[in-house]
C-alpha cells in the first residue's frame, strides 16, 4: 500500500528576480488603443541556477483576465509582448514545482522576470505481477522486466516486483528466451502497488531453437579445459550468433549454429560464478529467436592474484639504516614490502621483498657474520631477513610468539563483571623489538614484554621453539589493564637506554623496566598526572570523579595504573547508559576518545647538565618532556615517577569549523574513530639541543632548547587564550586547553595552516605534510642542518610513502626554504591525474578502508586520498591480473582552484558504494558526510592506465547537514557517512551517532533550506537510539508494501526502522543480540559494523561477536504494547531478567569458535556475498585474521570454508566476476582468484 506524498511549495525553494529597464522606442506592435506594448522576458533555471529549463510554460494573466502564454527556448529564455498593466505570471515545467510572481508592465518598457524552479518531491509507486506463457499459462522464470530504467528478473514462480518507481506513465518491457519481447504502457501512481501480469507469446519463426544445452551443468574451477555447447534447431538459420551474457568473460569458438566450444582453461575464480551463454538465430524471415543455457562454476580456492604476500600500496611506518660497501643505506617498509635504497640525493629505485605480515618495526643485527633485519610483523611474529646483499634480500624464517595470562577481570559490553578470565594466543601481535647484543626484547601489544636469547631466534640450526611451535621465551611481563573488554597498555615501542628498558605502553604511558627481571621500576602517565592542566581533560583528577565502594570507600581505579577499573566500567554501563543516572563517565570518556589522546607511542632519552629527560611522543597529547633523573638506580621498591617539565602541542584532529550547538556526545564508542587513531605526535628523536619530531598533520618539526623544556617551551606572549567560545571543557575548539602556545592559524585563509606558534621560537621548522602524514623518522649520524645537498634524516610518511630530507638552512626566512625533499618513494608505481586533469600525479594508498566494484572496475576508498578507480578486465573484457589505476579524485584533503573553478576532493573516504543506476561511486566520510563521485566516464572506458581521468567534485556533490555553507536543523551535528543505500532519489545514510539520515540526491545540498535533507531519525541524543550507525541495507516486504532499513548500530547492536513514509520514519526496535555468559542472559559485546539482507534473512557483522543471522520476519515483528523500541529487554538491579523481547538469532558465526582458530585475533568488519546455484557464500573482512569464506546456504548452520590471510587489518571486500578485491587498511589492496 502506498501513500501519496503531499508536496508543499515553499517560498524559500523558489527565487524570483524582477527588475525593469527602459527599452528603445519602437512603433511596432501597438495595441488597439494605440499604446505601445511592453515586453516581459526572462530565463528559467533550476533552483541552484546550475542549468536552464527548456519547454517551461509561462502564463501571464492581466487586466480583464486576458491570458497570454509562451514556452521557454532551448536556452531557457522566453519573451512576451503584452499590453501595459499588472500581471500575475506563473511558470510551470514537468518535474518542477510551479512558481507564481507578479509583474507591473509599462508601455514601451521591458521587464525582466526570471524564474528558478525547484524539483518536485519524488512521488513513487510499485509494480508487481507474474510472467506466464500465453499458450500454456505456465509461469516463466528468468524473464527480464524493465521499466523506467529499473530492471528485475522473474523468480521461479514467474513473479516480479519493482519498487520506488516515480509516478508517471512508462513503457514496460519483458524479455525471455524463446518468447517475443512484450512492450506495455503502464501508469504508476502512489495509491497502491500496481498489479500487472504479462502473458508472453512463444516466438514463431521459420527457424526455432528446440533446445540449447551444455555438456556439463556445473564444474569445479580448473577441472576441465573446455565446455561444449550444442543446439537442436528446427529449420535452417540464415544467421546465428553465440554470445556470453553473464559471468566472467571466456572465449567462445564455433563452427556453426548447432555447436560451440567455450575455453575455460584459464578461468580462475575465488567465488562461485554463473556462466550464461546465448544462441541467437534467424531464418529467412529475418526474425531472430534466442535461448540461453547456464553453467555453474564452483571456486576451488582463493589464490592471491599478485602473488604470495604481494599487495598494492601500504603505509610506510618503520625505518632504519645500515652501511653496505661503505655507503649508507636506508631500509624501510611500505606495508609488508621491505625496501632498501642507498641514501643519496639522487637515490636509485628501492630494492624490495614482500614478507608475511605488516612491518611495524625494523631492527638490525649482525650474527655469525650475517646481517639480518628483524621485522616485527604483527600476528606473523618476527620475520628474519638476510640483508647482507641489500639488492638481493631473502626471508630466512618467520617465527610466531605465544602468550598466556589468567585471572583477568573485566566488564563485558552489557555491564556484567566477569572474573577469572584467560587470554592466550600462539600468534601474538608483535609491534617492536630491541636488542642488547645477547637478548631480544619483544613488544606484544596483546600481552606485554617478552625476552629471549638472540640465539634462540638466529641459531644456524634453526630457531629454538616451544612445544606449540612458537619462539622459546625465557621471561615475560604482563603489562595490560582490563576495565572493559578492550585492554589498555599494550607496548608499541621499546628502547634500551642506560641499562634500562623503556616501553611506550599506549594509553598507560611510558614504563621503565629492569631488563634483567622485566619488573617495572618507573614510568609516567599524562592521564593520571593531575598537575598538568594543558591536556584534554584539563584539571580533572580521575580519583575524584570515579565512584567509590559504598562500604570500604575504595575508589574505582586500578591500584597500579590509577585508571578507571572494571567496577567503574560496570557502573557507567548499567547505571549511566542504561538507567540514565547522572554521573561522570571517565571510563567511557577515556575508552571512547581519551585513549587516542593519551597514547604514548615513541620515546627518546637525553641528558643535559646532569638532568635526564625522557621525550615522549604522546599522540594528540603532543610531545611531553619529563624528568627521569636517577632512573638508572630505580627499583620496584624505589619506583621513579617522571616529573612533567613541558610539552609541545600536537596539531588536533580536524573537526567542525564552527561550534554547531549541542554536540551529540554519547557514552558509546563507535566504529572507526576517524583521524583520532592516527593523529598527533608519532615519533621523536633528540640530537644536540634539538628535538626532531613527526606530527600526523604537521609533518616534521624541529624544536629548539631540548635541554630546558620547562623554561623554553612556550610562546613569547604566554599565557594564551585559545578558548574561542568561552566554554571550558566543551572541546571547542579541540585545543581550547592550550595556554602556553598560540594555536590560532598562521594563515587564516589557508585550510591547512599550522598554528602560529610553529612559526615562532622554540619551533625552528615545520614542514607540514611531506607527501603524506608524518610518521617514523631516523636521524643520520652526520647531520648538517644549515648546509644544502645532504641527506639529514629519513621520514616515513604513512600512506604517503617515504622521504629523504635535506635540512638546508634553519635561519631561512621562508619555512619552505629551510628544507627540501630530494628523494621520494610513493607507495605505488601508478600514475594518477592532477587537479587540472593532466597525468603525472604520484599515487599512494595505505588507508584502504572501503572497496566496491562493477563488472569492469573496482573503486577504492583510501582516506585522505579519496576515491580511485582500477580496471580489472583487459581491453577485450576478459578478467586480468594486470590491474591498474584509470581514474582518481583530487589527491588532497581540500579543494583546489583550477581555471577559476573549485575542484573538491572526496576527502577522508572511509567507505564507497557503487550505484549502477546513476553510475556513481558514493564516498562516505567519518567526518564530512556523503560525496557523489560521477564515474560514468570511467564505466564508459574513458580512463586508461598512464592516461587517467580526474574525477572532480563540485559543492553540489557534497551532502552534509553541517557544512561550510550552512547547517540543517535539527541535525546540526558532526557529519558521518559510514554506509549508504540508494533507493530511487533517496540516499539512506548510516550517520554515526546521528542515526539514519536521508538525502534527496536530486536537490542542491548547498542550499540548507532547499529540502535536500529529507528526514532523520536518531540525532541529538546523548544516548543515541540508533547508537553509532555504521552499516545499512534496505528491504521491502512484498506482502505489505512496507519498506525497512536494517542498521548496524555500533555498540547498540541492531536497528530496524520503518521507512515506508520516508518523512515520518518509525523506529521498530534496536537491541544488542542475546549473549549467554556463564549461564546468564546478557548482551553481545563489541560493535555491529555491517549488514546484508539476503532472501528472508539479515546478516550483521560484529567486531568482536562475529556474524549473526536473523529472520526478517522476526526483526520487523511488532513489540508488545507499552514496550519501547529502545528497551526491548531489561534486567533488574540484581541482574534478574525482567523481560526480553529480542529476536532469537537463527545462527551465529565467530572464527574463534572454530577448532584451530581459538586464539586468533580479528573480528568481522564488512562483507559481501554470492548466491549461485542455490549456494550462499559470505566473504567477511575479519580484521587481523584476514578474509573469511563462509558457506551459509543453510541459514542455521554456517560453515567456514577458507581463511585467506592479509598483511594488515582486512576491512572490506567486494566480489566481481568471481574474483575478490580486498581493502586491507594500512596494507593497501590485494586480490584473489
Amino acid at each position: 500500500m502506498y501513500r501519496r506524498s503531499k508536496t508543499a511549495v515553499s517560498l524559500f525553494l523558489c527565487f524570483v528576480f524582477l527588475f525593469s529597464y527602459t527599452a528603445s522606442p519602437s512603433m511596432a506592435g501597438k495595441t488597439a488603443t494605440g499604446s505601445v506594448p511592453g515586453t516581459l522576458k526572462g530565463v528559467v533555471k533550476t533552483v541552484n541556477a546550475s542549468s536552464v529549463i527548456a519547454g517551461a510554460k509561462i502564463t501571464a494573466i492581466g487586466p480583464g483576465n486576458d491570458t497570454y502564454s509562451t514556452v521557454t527556448q532551448t536556452d531557457g529564455s522566453y519573451s512576451l509582448s503584452l499590453p501595459a498593466g499588472y500581471y500575475t505570471v506563473t511558470c510551470t515545467a514537468t518535474g518542477y514545482n510551479p512558481v507564481t510572481a507578479n509583474s507591473s508592465l509599462k508601455s514601451n518598457r521591458t521587464s525582466i522576470l526570471n524564474f528558478n524552479l525547484s524539483a518536485t518531491e519524488p512521488v513513487t509507486g510499485n509494480i508487481k505481477g507474474t510472467i506466464v506463457d500465453a499458450s500454456t499459462g505456465i509461469s516463466v522464470s528468468g524473464a527480464t522486466v524493465e521499466v523506467a530504467g529499473l530492471t528485475t528478473v522473474s523468480d521461479g514462480q514467474g513473479n516480479y516486483y519493482i519498487d520506488n518507481l516515480p509516478v508517471g506513465t512508462y513503457e514496460l518491457t519483458v524479455q525471455a528466451a524463446g518468447y517475443n519481447t512484450e512492450h506495455k504502457t503502464v501508469n504508476i501512481n502512489s495509491t497502491d502497488t500496481l498489479q500487472y501480469s504479462i502473458a508472453l507469446l512463444p516466438l514463431t519463426s521459420n527457424v526455432k531453437i528446440r533446445q540449447i544445452s551444455a555438456n556439463l551443468s556445473s564444474f569445479v574451477e580448473g577441472s576441465l579445459s573446455s565446455l561444449e555447447l550444442s543446439a537442436d534447431l528446427e529449420g535452417t538459420p540464415i544467421s546465428y550468433q553465440w554470445s556470453q551474457v553473464k559471468g566472467p568473460k571466456v572465449p567462445i569458438t564455433h563452427a556453426d549454429a548447432t555447436s560451440a566450444t567455450v575455453d575455460v582453461s584459464s578461468l580462475e575464480v575465488a567465488a562461485d560464478v554463473q556462466l550464461t551463454f546465448r544462441l541467437t538465430v534467424a531464418g529467412a524471415d529475418n526474425r531472430p529467436v534466442f535461448q540461453e543455457v547456464t553453467v555453474f562454476v564452483q571456486a576451488k580456492d582463493m589464490t592471491p592474484i599478485l602473488g604470495q604476500n604481494v599487495q598494492i600500496g601500504g603505509a610506510s611506518t618503520a625505518v632504519n639504516k645500515f652501511i653496505y660497501n661503505g655507503t649508507d643505506w636506508a631500509i624501510f617498509n611500505i606495508g609488508n614490502k621491505l625496501c632498501t635504497a642507498p641514501i643519496d640525493t639522487t637515490s636509485e629505485p628501492a630494492s624490495s621483498i614482500h614478507v608475511p605480515g605488516f612491518i611495524y618495526d625494523i631492527d638490525l643485527v649482525t650474527y655469525n657474520n650475517v646481517n639480518y633485519a628483524l621485522l616485527s610483523c604483527g600476528s606473523e611474529g618476527i620475520v628474519v631477513v638476510d640483508i647482507t646483499d641489500p639488492k638481493h634480500m631473502a626471508v630466512i624464517r618467520n617465527v610466531k610468539v605465544n602468550y598466556y595470562q589468567d585471572n583477568i577481570t573485566f566488564t563485558e559490553g552489557g555491564g556484567s563483571i566477569l572474573y577469572n578470565n584467560t587470554i592466550s594466543s600462539t600468534s601474538a601481535p608483535i609491534t617492536a623489538t630491541e636488542i642488547d647484543g645477547i637478548n631480544l626484547f619483544i613488544a606484544d601489544s596483546e600481552f606485554g614484554i617478552h625476552r629471549t636469547s638472540l640465539a634462540n631466534l638466529l641459531s644456524d640450526a634453526g630457531p629454538v621453539l616451544e612445544s606449540d611451535g612458537t619462539l622459546k621465551i625465557e621471561m615475560e611481563k604482563f603489562t595490560l589493564q582490563y576495565a572493559g573488554e578492550n585492554p589498555w597498555g599494550g607496548p608499541v615501542d621499546l628502547k634500551l637506554k642506560g641499562g634500562k628498558l623503556f616501553a611506550c605502553l599506549g594509553c598507560l604511558g611510558m614504563g621503565i623496566f629492569d631488563p634483567a627481571t622485566l619488573e617495572q621500576i618507573g614510568g609516567y602517565n599524562l592521564y593520571t598526572d593531575s598537575t598538568v592542566k594543558e591536556d584534554w581533560f584539563m584539571d580533572m583528577n580521575v580519583r575524584e570523579v570515579v565512584q567509590k565502594d559504598a562500604v570500604t570507600g575504595d575508589v574505582y581505579v586500578d591500584d597500579f595504573t590509577g585508571l578507571p577499573d572494571f567496577r567503574q566500567a560496570s557502573f557507567e554501563i548499567l547505571q549511566v547508559m542504561k538507567k540514565n543516572v547522572s554521573a561522570p563517565t571517565p571510563w567511557a570518556d577515556f575508552d571512547r576518545y581519551g585513549k587516542y589522546y593519551y597514547k604514548a607511542q615513541s620515546v627518546d632519552i637525553a641528558e643535559f647538565n646532569g638532568r635526564t629527560i625522557a621525550y615522549i611522543a604522546y599522540a594528540l597529547g603532543g610531545l611531553i618532556a619529563v624528568d627521569i633523573t636517577g632512573y638508572e638506580n630505580a627499583t620496584p621498591a624505589n619506583f621513579i615517577n617522571g616529573k612533567y617539565l613541558g610539552y609541545i602541542p600536537a596539531v588536533p584532529a580536524n573537526g567542525p569549523k564552527e561550534p554547531t550547538g549541542t554536540q551529540s556526545q554519547s557514552l558509546l564508542p563507535y566504529y572507526g574513530a576517524g583521524m583520532l587513531k592516527e593523529s598527533g605526535v608519532i615519533d621523536v628523536r633528540v640530537k644536540d639541543n634539538y628535538v626532531y619530531l613527526t606530527d600526523h598533520f604537521a609533518g616534521l618539526l624541529i624544536i629548539d632548547n631540548a635541554a630546558t623544556p620547562d623554561v623554553s617551551w612556550k610562546g613569547s606572549m604566554a599565557p594564551y587564550n585559545n578558548d574561542t567560545d568561552g566554554i571550558p571543557g566543551n572541546h571547542w575548539p579541540d585545543y581550547e586547553f592550550v595556554t602556553s602556545f598560540d594555536m590560532s592559524p598562521y594563515d587564516p585563509f589557508d585550510n591547512e595552516s599550522m598554528p602560529k606558534w610553529m612559526y615562532e621560537s622554540p619551533c625552528l621548522l615545520v614542514t607540514t605534510e611531506i607527501n603524506g602524514h608524518g610518521n617514523s623518522l631516523l636521524l643520520m649520524d652526520n647531520m648538517s642542518v644549515n648546509t644544502a645537498n645532504n641527506i639529514d634524516l629519513l621520514e616515513c610518511a604513512g600512506a604517503g610513502g617515504f622521504n629523504f630530507i635535506d635540512i638546508v638552512d634553519l635561519t631561512a626566512q621562508a619555512m619552505n626554504d629551510r628544507f627540501r625533499v630530494p628523494v621520494y618513494f610513493p607507495t605505488t608505481g601508478e600514475i594518477g591525474a592532477y587537479g587540472n586533469g593532466t597525468a603525472g600525479q604520484a599515487i599512494s594508498i595505505g588507508h584502504s578502508s572501503g572497496i566496491a566494484s562493477s563488472d569492469q572496475y573496482i573503486y577504492l576508498a583510501d582516506g585522505p586520498h579519496g576515491i580511485s578507480a582500477w580496471r580489472i578486465v583487459d581491453e577485450n573484457g576478459y578478467p586480468t591480473d594486470n590491474i591498474h589505476l584509470v581514474a582518481n579524485t583530487l589527491q588532497d584533503e581540500y579543494p583546489e582552484i583550477v581555471n577559476g573553478v573549485n575542484i573538491y576532493p572526496a576527502a577522508h573516504a572511509t567507505n564507497v558504494v557503487f550505484d549502477p543506476v546513476n553510475k556513481v561511486a558514493w564516498s562516505g566520510s567519518a567526518s564530512l558526510g556523503l560525496r557523489r563521485v560521477n564515474v560514468a566516464p570511467v564505466e564508459a572506458g574513458q580512463g586508461q592506465p598512464g592516461n587517467p581521468l580526474l574525477l572532480p567534485l563540485a559543492p553540489t556533490d557534497c551532502f552534509e547537514h553541517n557544512a561550510e555553507w550552512g547547517t540543517v536543523k535539527p541535525v546540526q551535528y558532526q557529519d558521518h557517512a559510514y554506509d549508504v543505500a540508494i533507493k530511487g532519489n533517496y540516499a539512506f545514510v548510516a550517520d554515526g551517532s546521528n542515526g539514519l539520515t536521508v538525502y534527496d540526491i536530486t536537490k542542491d545540498p548547498t542550499n540548507p533550506t532547499g529540502g535536500f535533507l529529507v528526514s532523520n531519525i536518531g540525532a541529538g541524543y546523548q544516548q543515541p537510539p540508533l547508537g553509532t550507525a555504521s552499516g545499512i541495507d534496505l528491504w521491502t516486504d512484498q506482502q505489505t508494501g512496507k519498506s525497512y532499513a536494517f542498521l548496524a548500530c555500533g555498540p547498540r547492536g541492531i536497528g530496524v526502522v520503518d521507512i515506508t513514509d520516508v518523512k515520518n520514519m518509525q523506529l521498530v526496535k534496536v537491541f544488542e543480540p542475546i549473549k549467554l555468559e556463564e549461564g546468564k542472559v546478557g548482551a553481545a559485546d563489541g560493535q555491529a559494523v555491517d549488514v546484508k539482507v539476503v532472501g528472508d534473512h539479515a546478516y550483521f557483522s560484529y567486531d568482536s561477536f562475529g556474524v549473526i543471522c536473523y529472520k526478517l520476519s522476526d526483526l520487523i515483528a511488532p513489540l508488545p504494547d507499552g514496550i519501547s523500541p529502545t528497551d526491548v529487554w531489561k534486567k533488574s538491579n540484581t541482574g534478574q531478567l525482567n523481560y526480553d523481547y529480542r529476536p532469537q538469532a537463527v545462527s551465529r558465526f565467530k572464527l574463534q569458535y572454530v577448532p584451530g582458530y581459538e586464539d586468533w585475533s580479528g573480528g568481522a568488519v564488512k562483507m559481501d556475498y554470492t548466491l549461485v546455484n542455490g549456494k550462499l557464500t559470505f566473504f567477511v573482512a575479519f580484521a587481523e585474521a584476514g578474509l573469511l569464506k563462509i558457506d551459509w546456504t543453510d541459514a542455521a548452520n554456517p560453515v567456514l570454508k577458507a581463511v585467506a590471510p592479509t598483511v594488515s587489518e582486512c576491512t572490506d571486500v567486494t566480489v566481481s566476476n568471481g574474483r575478490l578485491f580486498v581493502a586491507d587498511g594500512t596494507g593497501g589492496m590485494l586480490f584473489f582468484k
